[in-house]
């Protein structure tokens, strides 16, 4: 095990972080916590490496630096992490919050949020919106694919059991809890790490081993759960407002018309009695244009 020299990039509030589910202290008036970091790459890292040791998903950090190699970053090469957050605004204060345009999901129980990355269901198998509820929690589970599943297996060449029992070639992992929405969802462990972060599931929600064990001892039966798809998050923190944005899943306009993210912005200030002259619009067309995912201020250092 090495470690990175870290240089605070962007520093919002004190955070623990790991190898596991970022832990922060929930306060109900804070919508925005962590810290985006910069960090010096040494010779034998990968991105894929740096996302599971800050806990971040494959996605997350390949936009966070679209000009890094993500197989060979040099030794030396600053390397963004994006560990910054801006709660959901419709998200759970009792629950498990999870927001496909992120691939990342929220849990909050009493005082405690801890958010991780997730992967998703990929195009042909979307993972569902909505509010459900947890209604089975199982370790050691064993799998039973579908029909469906299994006929997308033999079109490949390959042959699925109707029954993977549990161990390393089970893509549930040691631990999965059943969401009560029709089709047999499951927020789970995975025998493939590496897919944290991506579109890569039939629909159901994999977490790296080590967070899913912090979210199943958290839950319970009756735990709600809503998936979401808010591609952009805005808060207010101090005297500064602050954007994130990520690309869709599910709606082309808010990725390609920089108009819907203006309206937002327009709309947000409004609403929360903010001088829109406080707005520098050339900071929220730029983070437009990067869809980064990274938070970024877009009010003016003078604000007051």
């Amino acid at each position: 095990m090495h470690f990175n020299k870290a240089i605070v990039f962007f520093f919002l509030f004190a955070f623990n972080n790991s190898h596991s589910s970022t832990l922060f202290l929930y306060e109900s008036s804070k919508q925005v916590y962590g810290e985006t970091l910069e960090i010096e790459a040494m010779y034998e890292d990968t991105l894929v490496d740096l996302a599971r040791t800050y806990n971040l998903g494959f996605n997350e950090i390949i936009q966070a630096n679209p000009t890094v190699d993500k197989w060979l970053p040099g030794e030396g090469t600053l390397v963004k992490i994006p560990s910054a957050y801006i709660l959901p605004n419709n998200y759970l204060k009792d629950g498990i919050t999870i927001n496909l345009s992120e691939f990342r999901g929220y849990l909050i129980q009493n005082s405690k949020l801890i958010t991780f990355p997730v992967g998703i269901g990929r195009m042909d198998w979307k993972t569902p919106l909505g509010l459900s509820e947890i209604d089975l929690k199982l370790e050691n589970p064993a799998w039973y694919p579908p029909k469906t599943v299994r006929d997308e297996y033999k079109l490949e060449g390959l042959i699925l059991d109707a029954i993977v029992p549990p161990g390393p070639n089970n893509p549930l992992g040691k631990l999965a809890m059943r969401i009560n929405i029709p089709g047999g969802y499951f927020i789970h462990g995975t025998n493939r790490p590496d897919g944290v972060g991506m579109e890569i599931s039939h629909g159901c929600i994999r977490l790296f081993p080590e967070d899913i064990k912090e979210v199943f001892k958290m839950s319970s039966i009756g735990t709600r759960v809503l998936v979401i798809d808010e591609p952009i998050k805005l808060a207010k923190s101090g005297n500064k407002i602050f954007l994130q944005f990520h690309h869709s899943k599910y709606d082309s306009i808010v990725n390609e018309h920089y108009s819907y993210l203006e309206t937002k912005v327009i709309n947000y200030v409004t609403s929360n009695n903010i001088d829109i002259d406080s707005i520098n619009w050339i900071k929220v067309k730029k983070v437009f244009e990067e869809k980064s995912g990274l938070i970024d201020q877009i009010s003016y250092e003078d604000q007051t």
